[in-house]
């Protein structure tokens, strides 16, 4: 093997504080034995091309050793930062923050209350769920020991705010990560929530909008592509798979890639986020997976009338009840360094904590007659640990299914998966609340889904199997089991297939009988544009530059442009000449690849008229003409529009956008469209949500909670995401998974568009986004073999306890 570089690591791993040292006296294999003879930890990293790790290991608690102590050599700053933030420490570290928002954090956590729930979840984990979380812990601890906070790689290097981490640290960020889609984002809302006449450190307004748009406002979600194939859909006859998650190319959710292997326990090659061990998006010798963000709701909104005797007082069923005080005490560095403790008491109702949503509506603050509350629905999510562990051990997917619902801890995600047999699984387990009929009847009649809290027929109903008391459980929500294919692109659980509706669900986990998004429209195209797939086809497919506007509704542009010739347009108070935009979208090869010529100018059109007509991609009007029918939800709406005007107005407004930055009408993509790395501006193909394209490219102002410094996108034209800059692009199509089952076993090719390291002097902190940029995949390597014709280093890494 050219090229490979032993390492043998006698290193200082922690009992969780305290570093014990392994001597290599009797040569790296033998200290390795004895680590794990003593109760230790041994394992070995064999790093292939694009510096993916393969970790393999004699037991499960040395195999999550191996994999800290990897994902610290690429990503330890994203894992560090994310602990002082669950701790509450940010204001100790950085200041109260602009706009009070690290005190926000801080009081807001408190009030979650995520460590005393961690502390009690310690003292319950399973035997091998302790393992895991200790060998976690002690590679990332021992890592750091051995490096020093001053060299750790990455933009965190010699900060005083790094150091150890505990088991603790450890499941309250996995509580964090539960609660993305449901406490997470209300974060600024509960800590603004203070009684009237109350003197609080003030939380911005945007700070609340934003988070409660991010949980109403489909476009404002993280997003993906999921697709698995059965037999009848593939040339093999066996299972194939797409994992598409559009995800944050920079700060904390970012993916990273490995493969862990425990003979006879375990082998599983995918993506994980940090701090959470395992793979989530992945496969075995016998099933493949990958998720999607879901539709439905991990939470509800309470009204709660208040006791007009005290304000921290209020009435469920005519009688009153005291809210629940806690103090919480923040210590806040001052400009000359010192530090000061501030202390406030926390609210919560019977449901949660209590909300201010009055930047949202004055009404919804907290005010001497009502205030606001929350139930989630991840708060009691204990099961993170072991539920992507027990998923990789399944040998089909009804043994994953079962899985899932033995587990039930996946939290706000869709799941599709394969098998070598050819079975393709749907499935929406997200915790949701389960609600009486007059419940739903009351939430659905509200915009925010507000339930009045003063009743409690609104509580959520127990029922058996679920989770935690109040869910819905597993049985009774959405799943199915074909040999064809399913897919989901973050529209409900409605339409997995085109030829098959699943309906009848509480509307709590995802509308049904509502238009889909033109990306998932584009997704059924996809997927029904080809008879059967083979390994080459599903990378071709998904990494398409074809879109679902363009392909309905170009032409139609061209030939209203065409016919009204040189007579200008007026778009708020100016004339344009469309002609020329004519000319270039005339031209267009309806593509968003990096040489298309007239790309930008589409994106900027749609754009317009999407930000005039809200509702435009999803009812005939100003871009489509045949209106959405329920009973063909992946085609409708569809084609060009009766009348033209709109059209014509947002061609009008692209042209003018794209001058003010002084780029040509018919610049191609790869000028305007980017990713920044090391200063080198690296093209990006993709485009845009409204455009209706299967491969996300985008910007995001906040891709995650991380305080690494983000891309700067430029100064961004009005009513449009283009900046003087171009698209700067920081968010899309993330680890891009394709896989097939064939008789030899599994064959698979992937990208981590950002690549693996997040170190910037690394030769891996910029080699997959180069090769992304060409649409390129990689080969997966599973097998001992293909890992050993391609390793490029190993590392043997031993510890005791």
């Amino acid at each position: 093997m050219s090229g490979i570089r032993r390492v043998a690591s006698a290193v200082a791993a922690a009992a969780l504080l305290a570093p014990a040292v392994v001597l290599a006296t009797a040569g790296p294999a033998a200290a390795a034995a004895d680590a794990v003879a003593a109760g230790g930890y041994s394992a070995v990293i064999k790093r292939t091309s694009y510096g993916v790790p393969h970790i393999s290991a004699a037991n499960i608690g040395s195999v999550a050793f191996g994999q800290a102590w990897a994902y610290a050599e690429d990503r330890f700053c994203d894992l560090s930062d994310q602990i002082v933030k669950v701790r509450g420490e940010r204001s100790r570290w950085f200041g109260p923050g602009a706009d009070n928002a690290n005190l926000a954090t801080d009081f807001a956590y408190g009030s979650l209350g995520l460590y005393d729930r961690a502390r009690a979840q310690l003292a319950q984990l399973q035997p091998e769920e302790l393992q895991i979380v200790n060998g976690y812990v002690r590679g990332y601890n021992a890592f750091l020991a051995t490096k020093g906070a001053a060299r750790v790689p990455g933009w965190c290097a010699g900060q005083p705010w790094i150091g150890p981490i505990t088991n603790v640290d450890l499941l309250a960020y996995e509580r964090d990560i539960a609660l993305l889609a449901s406490g997470g984002a209300l974060l600024a809302p509960i800590a603004a929530a203070t009684p009237p006449s109350t003197v609080a450190p003030p939380v911005s307004a945007a700070q609340v909008r934003s988070g409660v748009e991010q949980l109403t406002q489909q476009d404002k979600k993280l997003s993906s592509n999921g697709w698995a194939l059965g037999a009848d859909k593939t040339q093999t006859g066996k299972g194939m798979l797409i994992g598409n998650p559009h995800f944050p190319w920079e700060g904390e959710l970012r993916f990273w890639e490995s493969q862990l292997t425990v003979a006879g326990n375990v082998n599983v090659y995918g993506a994980s986020l940090g701090g959470l061990p395992g793979v989530q998006i992945g496969f075995t010798d016998k099933v493949a997976w990958t998720h999607t963000i879901a539709a439905g709701s991990r939470y509800t909104f309470y009204l709660m009338t208040l006791d007009p005797s005290s304000p921290t007082k209020y009435v469920v069923d005519g009688r009153s009840e005291s809210m629940t005080g806690k103090s919480v005490t923040v210590k806040v560095k001052q400009a000359d360094g010192s530090l000061q403790s501030v202390t406030r008491t926390m609210w919560s109702t019977r449901y949660g904590p209590v909300l201010d949503l009055s930047a949202i509506d004055p009404s919804l603050g907290w005010n001497g007659q009502t205030a606001i509350s929350y139930r989630d629905a991840n708060i009691d999510n204990d099961r993170l640990t072991r539920v992507w562990w027990n998923m990789a051990r399944a040998t089909d997917v009804n043994g994953l299914r079962a899985s899932i619902g033995r587990d039930q801890g996946i939290p706000w995600v869709n799941t599709m998966a394969t098998d070598s047999a050819g079975n393709a699984l749907y499935l929406d387990s997200s915790p949701t609340p389960n609600l009486s009929p007059s419940a739903i009847a009351e939430w659905s009649s509200n915009p925010l889904g507000l339930l009045d809290g003063s009743n409690s027929a609104n509580a959520w109903v127990v029922a058996p199997g679920a989770r935690s008391p109040g869910l819905v459980p597993f049985a009774q929500q959405p799943q199915l089991v074909r040999r064809d294919y399913v897919l989901n692109s973050n529209d409900s659980h409605w339409v997995p297939n085109a030829n098959q509706f699943l309906t009848g669900f509480t509307p709590l986990q995802g509308p049904e009988g509502a238009p889909l998004t033109v990306r998932t429209r584009q997704n059924f195209k996809l997927v029904n544009s080809v008879a059967k797939f083979d390994l080459a086809g599903l990378a071709t497919t998904i990494l398409s530059g074809d879109t679902y506007t363009a392909a309905q509704v170009a032409a139609a542009t061209v030939t209203a442009c065409r016919a009204r010739g040189t007579t200008p347009v007026v778009v708020d108070g100016t004339s344009v000449d469309v002609s020329p935009g004519c000319t270039v979208l005339a031209t267009w090869d309806k593509q968003f690849e990096l040489a298309s010529r007239g790309a930008v100018l589409w994106r900027e059109t749609v754009g317009a008229v999407v930000a005039n007509n809200p509702d435009a991609l999803n009812e005939a009007g100003a871009l489509f003409g045949v209106p959405f029918n329920p009973a063909d939800p992946t085609r409708t709406p569809r084609g060009g529009p009766a009348s033209s005007g709109e059209l014509l107005a947002g061609l009008a407004r692209g042209m003018l956008r794209m001058r003010a930055v002084g780029l040509a009408l018919n610049v191609p993509l790869s000028q305007v469209q980017y990713t920044v790395k090391n200063g080198q501006k690296i093209p990006v193909p993709g485009s845009t949500e409204n455009i209706g394209i299967a491969n996300m490219a985008q910007y995001q102002p906040l891709p995650g909670s991380s305080l690494e410094p983000f891309m700067d996108p430029g100064t961004f034209v009005p009513g449009s995401d283009l900046t003087d800059k171009g698209y700067v692009v920081n968010y899309g199509t993330s680890f891009l998974l394709t896989l097939a089952y064939t008789s030899s076993g599994p064959s698979a090719k992937c990208i981590l568009t950002f690549s693996e390291s997040g170190d910037r002097t690394s030769s891996h902190y910029i080699d997959q986004t180069q090769l992304y940029s060409q649409k390129k995949l990689r080969d997966c390597r599973y097998s001992d073999s293909a890992i050993s014709a391609d390793t490029q280093s190993v590392e043997l890494i031993a510890a005791t306890s």
